[in-house]
């Protein structure tokens, strides 16, 4: 016998057996899953007699006996009546005979029995085609926003269609096979179905929502689908990378999204980054005047001295700052935290990315109005909050602390720069050791001043109560071909100080245009004008940091002058009488003696345009520019103290007896500060993009590639006028070039330094023995940033389980070296993400809905601030007494040709879970990252004239988990209660780190433990750690003492090394995230919202007087001279070293440098508190109107909320210190530092009207 091979190109003969062996095998297990099928369907029998029965209560009966659900299409069907008599009958003679001579037909599959009509005949099928129609709509969730994916099929109809529009299914399976023409809705919830019979009914489908069926129409309009009872809906279902939309399975990443409804309700800011605090896991926001630099991170700090904020995205352009950005015109938020989320934006993607898409019309869609309004109150600020001496308590230190001899009077009343500041009180205790008052008089005058407060005068005098009211109204809709949003919002901030303005107006419009199938095009334009105004910018607010006793208004009701906060009577009346110009200060009135003004125009407009060339191939372009002008106008009144003071400052006495002094400033006329900011960047970026699926969905691929520039300019200018006069628009002319010139003064002393200087001696020279006024009357810089980039990104699906992506990024930048290996560091990534949930062996487990593992690695880039560094050195003009009538030039930014990006590797691995029919899902991260080339002050060779340049230092590590948990706690009908909670852990160690101190322009390692202490940034610690001595009480002279590594006590300063300090935890958050809970109840809902940072630790606010110091303030200072509660309660005598840690107050004459260190107390372990908090950001109630009532009124929605905001607050710590608004790092001596909180205990109300 011979075989004969059939011969095929590369297929070898002895391969054929083999195929034909599988094709056998293939086949016997077909044949056995159909038996198997069809024995399955045999197997279910009825048994059921009745008379006269319809149809519709005998299929009810085949469900309730086999399980099998029955669907049909006409409720003319349901109706039918018939005499049934079945005994163990299987299902499929029970469905022949049922539907014999009916003209129907049925087919079983997936355990469910859709019944329909016959094949029609020919011509039947040709009036079909004449009736048939496309049919269009969009499909949305419960809150408006598109379902992707959703499955849209045509269900045939016998005769007219029931009224079914609107209605939902529950009584038949998900998926069927009786439907055909399917489609899935796109990326906007929108599907376009051809050649459907007008009598069709579509029927939408989507996992956790009931299904739904309208009759076919050419326009669906918009379809909000419903939840399913005991479901929770998979949010999140679209993420934006700035470059691209895909489904969020189809992304191996770390991407997260906030809950916009909670961000919507939040209306205490109308900045965006406040709005996300506890939102989105992972990402800290920090509210205090902090030490870190950022006041927001994503996954810890990844810099030192690089750019530390997230890169911000609007629109898919980069922008600076977002806070231009209206939240009423957000339609949603992402950000993308790990290497194969972010690294598609490259060298600015190391802290992460935030992504904001704004609201667009919607096509098909009538004209919408929205108009939504909130004012925000707050309550004057708590100024007991800061801890001080109490007038007495003052008065009683000052007593115990006064010493005529160390400090005589004739030191402190000595002028020094034209000032000598001698308190109220320090002036009765000096008047009586002088002999001018009485022990009694001065006794009584320091009683009177003990029993006064000042705090309530300064709260009603120099605070008000704070608002922040918005108007925002927005229009949409769409045809389609055209669709639009616009919005105009209007915002009035009034902060705590009286007669501050802060208006913003904003005008917002998108237009998209659909000129065919193949090509779209959208236009955003943005405009926002903010306009400012204050009063005396020069001024600072008193609290309760200035001297407790003073009063700001007379017995009269006038406003009390202060002229001892710069110099004593004696000296006032001199300079008086030498200058002919009045030195009285009023706090209160110099007020009204000048003003500021801000007005800052914003322009923006972002442009798309998407070609469709091939089947699934695509060309994209945006082009986005945005423009800034920023005016800044500052006016000193002839009468205000600044002007009058600086005035004598240059004025020369006359020589003779009724000569009139010499001004070399001009004697009438304000002082004219103007500031102009130009700023314009641009965004030119081309890609195209294949996007494909085939085989129903089995094979999904998307690729881009492309091409982006960007250039950031901005242009500052200042100018300074003296003499100005606003009526006249005029100013006084000063002669420079005569004041400029090098001249010897009168006592002979060379003038020396930089600045400008005069023939004569002054009234009172502003320096030690001459006056300088610098060359102010006009500056100019320019900066200028150019990216260019080329990028890929690409991502595969097989069958729904199985994605892998990739991204590949090069960037170049003036910013850096000028060296081809510090540009040429591309950026990449690789992700693999696996739906277990969705594989056969997972079916059976009822519970999980939802399991995704996903990992992903890859490296992202970070660059420095603009004008902190160059490739090339950077010359500034600079002007100084050794440039006659010239500037001069300076290298003002040495270049570093080797500077290279900060690269950060990341690996991340995630778990996305749903479970209990979705009730509970959630994910979770794991992280690590290493950052490498930290940019920072590298020191250099000596002899190149720098003792340090920017480059490259040292590498950083952050590892971190991160949970996110959404669940549907319970669901009835009327009442509902979510649970959303988000958790992350960071932690964070700088690995390498070239950390000296620099001395006389040398560099040396660190190693005494007074340089070690201040340090924000260490080798093998995390960023900005806290270290502390470790305090040994004091000993019996009230000093501060320590205990060394080795046991040893000392108070000796300098004994203490390095490894004698002891390590108490970092300023950073470890654990930090937020916990909210919405309840709803019919039209009414409740939402509180918490946040908490965990695990850190903070230095305490102490006492810093203890030596030889005057409790005076600082020279015109309204926010110093009273000092910390705690010095009432240190050391005073023998003993008290066994009742308090306070150290003791010493007179210059002990010696005490040479005695104690005092920072062995204050930067002790004692002061270091755990700075954790837990805090209810806000809770909030809303109520819409019920729908009948929304309909005699003729709207659409109508909800009022009401706000209450940061009312509960819970620390680790006992001082009373609110750690979100501690200056809590410190440095070698002075401890931590609280700043009054603000946007506490505020309650809003709002409203919301859609027409």
């Amino acid at each position: 016998m011979y075989k004969i091979y059939p011969r095929i190109l590369c297929w070898r003969r002895q391969h054929t057996p083999k195929l034909f062996q599988i094709m056998k095998l293939i086949t016997v297990l077909l044949i056995a899953t159909i038996m198997q099928t069809s024995a399955s369907t045999l197997a279910q029998t009825i048994t059921y007699k009745q008379n006269n029965v319809s149809l519709e209560v005998f299929f009810k009966e085949i469900r309730q006996q086999t399980g099998y659900s029955v669907f049909w299409s006409s409720d003319a069907i349901k109706s039918r009546k018939l005499d049934v008599d079945f005994k163990n009958a299987p299902l499929t003679d029970v469905m022949e005979k049922c539907l014999q001579g009916q003209g129907l037909t049925y087919t079983i599959a997936d355990q469910t029995i859709v019944i329909r009509e016959k094949e029609k005949s020919f011509l039947d099928q040709l009036i079909t085609r004449i009736r048939a129609i496309e049919v269009s709509g969009r499909v949305l969730d419960e809150s408006g926003h598109p379902l992707v994916g959703a499955t849209v099929s045509v269900l045939k109809v016998e005769g007219t269609p029931p009224p079914l529009d609107g209605k939902t299914v529950t009584d038949f399976s998900l998926i069927y096979k009786g439907r055909n023409a399917a489609a899935l809705t796109d990326s906007n919830g929108s599907f376009l179905l051809k050649n459907v019979d007008e009598n069709s009914v579509i029927i939408i489908s989507y996992t956790g929502y009931k299904l739904y069926q309208v009759k076919a129409a050419k326009n669906l309009g918009n379809i909000k689908m419903v939840m399913e009872a005991g479901s929770l809906q998979e949010v999140n279902v679209m993420v934006n990378t700035g470059y691209l939309s895909i489904a969020r399975e189809r992304s191996a990443g770390s991407i997260a999204k906030p809950d916009m409804q909670v961000l919507k309700n939040r209306s205490g800011s109308m900045n965006i980054i406040q709005r996300l605090d506890g939102l989105v896991p992972g990402l800290t926001i920090n509210n205090a005047p902090n030490s870190t630099g950022s006041s927001i991170l994503v996954r810890g700090l990844t810099s030192i001295n690089g750019s530390k904020n997230p890169l911000y995205v609007v629109n898919g352009i980069p922008v600076d700052d977002i806070s231009s950005v209206n939240p009423n015109d957000v339609e949603d938020i992402t950000v993308l935290k790990d290497a194969t989320a972010a690294s598609i934006w490259g060298a600015r993607a190391a802290n992460g990315v935030i992504v904001i898409l704004t609201k667009k019309g919607k096509n098909s869609e009538k004209i919408k109005l929205d108009y939504d309004a909130f004012i925000n109150f707050q309550g004057k600020p708590d100024l007991n909050y800061l801890p001080v001496l109490t007038s007495g308590q003052f008065i009683q230190a000052a007593r115990e602390i006064f010493d005529p001899v160390i400090n005589t009077w004739a030191t402190v009343s000595r002028a020094n720069s034209g000032n000598a500041v001698i308190a109220p009180h320090e002036l009765i205790m000096y008047n009586q050791s002088r002999g001018i008052i009485t022990k009694e008089q001065a006794d009584m005058q320091l009683g009177a001043l003990a029993d006064y407060n000042n705090l309530r005068e300064i709260k009603n005098l120099w605070y008000r109560n704070a608002s922040l009211m918005n108007h925002t109204f927005s229009l949409s809709g769409g045809g389609n071909k055209y669709s639009f949003y616009g919005s105009a919002a209007y915002t009035d901030t009034r902060n705590n100080t009286p007669y501050n303005r802060n208006e913003n107006y904003g005008l917002n419009l998108r237009q998209d245009y659909k000129f065919s199938d193949r090509l779209q095009l959208y236009l955003i334009t943005d405009l926002r004008n903010n306009i400012t105004s204050s009063k005396q910018p020069n001024s600072a607010r008193p609290d309760a940091r200035f001297l407790p006793y003073v009063p700001f208004t007379n017995t009269d009701g006038t406003n009390a002058s202060m002229p001892w906060l710069y110099r004593t009577d004696e000296l006032r009346n001199t300079y008086e009488n030498q200058s002919l110009v009045s030195l009285n200060y009023n706090p209160l009135d110099d007020l009204d003696y000048g003003n500021n003004k801000g007005n800052l125009l914003y322009g923006r407009l972002t442009s798309g345009l998407t070609m469709k060339l091939l089947s699934g191939l695509r060309y994209e372009g945006v082009f986005g520019i945005s423009k800034t002008l920023d005016k800044t106008s500052t006016l000193l009144d002839e009468k205000s103290f600044a002007v009058r003071n600086e005035l004598v400052a240059f004025t020369v006495a006359p020589k003779t007896a009724g000569a009139l002094p010499s001004y070399y400033l001009p004697s009438s006329g304000g002082k004219h500060t103007v500031n102009n900011n130009q700023q314009q960047n641009w965004t030119l970026r081309n890609q195209l993009v294949y996007d494909r699926e085939w085989l129903n969905g089995k094979h999904q691929l998307t690729l881009l590639a492309g091409q982006e520039a960007q250039e950031l300019f901005s242009n500052t200018n200042a100018s300074v006028v003296r003499g100005y006069n606003s009526q006249l628009l005029s100013y006084g002319a000063i002669d420079y070039n005569l004041l400029s010139k090098l001249t010897t003064l009168n006592n002979g002393a060379p003038a020396a330094g930089s600045g400008v200087v005069y023939y004569g001696v002054p009234v009172f020279p502003n320096s030690s023995s001459y006056s300088i006024l610098p060359p102010d009357q006009y500056s100019e810089s320019e900066l200028t940033t150019r990216f260019t980039s080329y990028y890929a990104n690409g991502g595969y699906t097989y069958n729904k389980k199985y994605t892998v992506n990739g991204s590949w990024r090069l960037d170049k930048s003036n910013l850096f070296g000028k060296d081809k290996s510090a540009q040429s560091k591309p950026v990449w990534s690789a992700g693999v993400s696996w739906a277990v949930g969705k594989e056969s062996f997972m079916e059976n487990i009822g519970w999980l809905d939802k399991l995704v593992l996903r990992t992903t690695y890859g490296l992202a880039g970070n660059s420095p601030d603009p004008g902190s560094a160059a490739s090339f050195d950077v010359l500034s003009k600079i002007s100084s007494l050794f440039f006659q009538n010239t500037n001069g030039v300076a290298i003002s930014t040495p270049g570093n040709k080797k500077l290279s990006w900060e690269t950060t590797k990341t690996t991340n691995l995630g778990i996305d879970f749903a479970v209990l029919k979705n009730r509970i899902n959630g994910s979770i991260d794991l992280y690590n990252k290493n950052t490498e080339n930290l940019i920072g002050f590298t020191p250099v060779n000596p002899f190149t004239g720098y003792a340090n340049i920017t480059g490259n230092l040292g590498s950083m590590n952050n590892k971190g988990v991160e949970l996110s948990l959404t669940t549907l706690n319970i669901q009835q009908e009327d009442f509902s209660w979510t649970t959303l909670f988000n958790f992350a852990y960071n932690k964070n160690k700088i690995t390498k780190l070239n950390t000296l101190k620099t001395l006389n322009g040398i560099s040396s390692p660190l190693s005494l433990a007074d340089d070690f202490i201040s340090q924000p940034y260490l080798e093998g610690y995390s960023a900005f750690s806290i270290f502390a001595y470790q305090f040994a009480g004091l000993d019996k002279l009230g000093d501060p003492q320590i205990r060394l590594k080795d046991g040893t006590v000392t108070k000796t300063p300098g004994s203490a090394k390095i490894e004698d300090l002891k390590y108490m935890g970092t300023y950073q958050p470890v654990w930090s995230g937020g916990f909210s809970n919405v309840f709803q109840y019919k039209s009414v809902s409740l939402s509180l919202n918490t946040i908490y940072n965990l695990g850190n630790v903070m230095r305490r606010d102490v006492n810093t007087v203890y030596t030889n110091t005057r409790l005076v303030p600082g020279v015109g200072s309204l926010t110093s001279g009273n000092i910390n509660s705690e010095f009432a309660d240190r050391w005073k005598n023998p003993g008290d070293e066994l009742l308090t840690n306070i150290p003791s107050y010493v007179n210059a004459g002990a010696t005490s440098t040479g005695r104690r260190n005092v920072s062995y107390y204050t930067v002790s372990d004692i002061n270091v508190l755990d700075a954790s908090y837990i805090k209810l950001r806000d809770v909030t109630l809303a109520f819409s109107l019920p729908k009948s009532l929304l309909f005699r009124l003729k709207v659409a929605e109508l909800t009022f909320r009401a706000q209450v905001s940061n009312i509960v607050l819970w620390t680790a710590n006992k001082s009373g210190i609110d750690p979100e608004f501690q200056n809590a790092l410190g440095g070698q001596v002075a401890g931590g530092a609280r700043t009054m909180p603000f946007n506490q205990h505020t309650m809003t109300l709002g409203a919301h009207l859609t027409l």
